[in-house]
């Protein structure tokens, strides 16, 4: 460090796993601020300078720099340029390939030492480590932030994606129901209704073989056959049966699209909640962290809460009404609540919620698997309650 004093000039502002350094164009150190030897106040401090805050560190050198007649400043940071700009009111500039900055990286093992920020250069080499290590960690969780994020709007699009195809299947069956209306009685499922308009629409073209190709067994082939001879509907003119083909048409696409949205949900699922998708299942997970804002927000909440996700109206109106309040909102999607007897599916969504809830917190804060153990406390729970009473 040099005692002489400066004339006014440029400076870089080099922020390094040492701490905070003013260093000029002659790659001369001038000033320092350094970090605390603890790598989580180290890894801490170059992410809030990285989001443009003005740490403790950057301040002490940039007031220092100042009082030496410094009046304009170089950063590698964008963020952290005009965090300092708007801040001290002073010229800034950007430079993310300075010399100064590979200066400093290239002697950065030296300068720890003779600082007195480390004792030797394997100390320095192990904090580095350390504080790798945590920026790892804390760019992993960030990503996966970002991904919940896109999770929540993936999820609304997949609920809005469900509403229209139920709407469009009524409306299709509705329309075609005026020339077959038995068919909608034979044929549950939306998309297997939309098969079979899109490929025969009109009933008295309709053969088994046919039925058979599109994928319907030999018994509900069979039986609409022999309703399509025997319909009370009206005959099929050829402008109706072509616009019936070609909404049964979009329908299945829209039934393909939907599964290829539910196959993205469930990886991103995975990657963002592990634990919350092993327990709960990816689909429901996502639709959980949907209900609650985000992951975050999610491992926030109490069991309590968790179990009532998604049935905020029923709760509403039975404190409006008096009645009893319902036992549980999404959660009831999982086998381990819809499978039992209705009279113990308030206890079944409790100790349910229970597990979602620590899983959620786990993959929220800690990143640690811990869904093994926490299905295995779940059916160890089932096991007892099973178990009869010994008298």
């Amino acid at each position: 460090m040099s005692g002489r004093k400066d004339a006014k000039g440029r400076i870089h502002i080099v922020e390094s796993l040492l701490g905070v350094l003013g260093v000029t164009e002659d790659k001369e150190i001038i000033e320092q601020t350094l970090y605390p030897s603890d790598p989580k106040q180290i890894s801490a401090a170059l992410y809030r300078q990285s989001t443009g805050e003005v740490t403790r560190e950057v301040a002490r050198t940039i007031e220092k720099l100042v009082q030496r007649g410094f009046d304009t400043f170089l950063f590698n940071s964008r963020a952290l340029a005009k965090a300092v700009e708007d801040t001290y009111d002073l010229h800034v500039e950007v430079d993310s390939l300075s010399d100064a900055s590979d200066f400093i990286r290239d002697n950065m093992e030296k300068l720890a030492v003779d600082t007195g920020f480390v004792e030797d250069v394997s100390r320095f080499y192990a904090l580095s480590h350390e504080v790798s290590v945590l920026n790892t960690r804390r760019a992993i969780k960030s990503a996966q932030s970002e991904r919940g994020a896109a999770l929540t709007q993936v999820v609304l699009l997949l609920n809005e994606l469900d509403k229209t195809l139920n709407v469009l299947s009524s409306k299709l069956r509705e329309w075609h129901g005026l020339h077959f209306p038995e068919l909608t009685h034979l044929v549950e499922s939306h998309r297997t209704y939309a098969k079979i308009v899109s490929a025969l629409a009109d009933r008295t073209h309709m053969e088994i073989k046919d039925l058979h190709e599109i994928g319907l067994d030999d018994d509900l082939s069979k039986a609409i056959i022999e309703s399509a001879h025997n319909s009370m509907g009206a005959s099929l003119m050829s402008e109706d049966r072509e616009q019936m083909k070609n909404l049964a048409s979009l329908l299945l696409s829209l039934y393909s699209y939907r599964e290829e949205l539910e196959v993205h949900i469930i990886s991103t699922t995975q990657e963002v909640a592990p634990n919350l998708s092993e327990v709960a299942g990816p689909v429901l997970a996502a639709k959980l962290i949907e209900k609650a804002g985000s992951l975050r927000k999610l491992a926030m909440m109490p069991s309590g809460t968790v179990q009532l996700l998604g049935a905020e109206k029923a709760l509403f109106r039975a404190k409006k009404s008096g009645a009893r309040p319902p036992k549980h909102g999404l959660i009831f999607q999982h086998p381990y609540v819809h499978s039992k007897p209705r009279k113990l599916r308030g206890r079944s969504a409790r100790a349910l919620a229970g597990k979602l809830a620590i899983a959620a917190r786990a993959d929220a804060f800690s990143g640690n698997f811990i869904a093994d153990r926490l299905k295995r406390e779940l059916s160890e729970k089932e096991g007892i309650r099973r178990k009869p009473s010994l008298k």
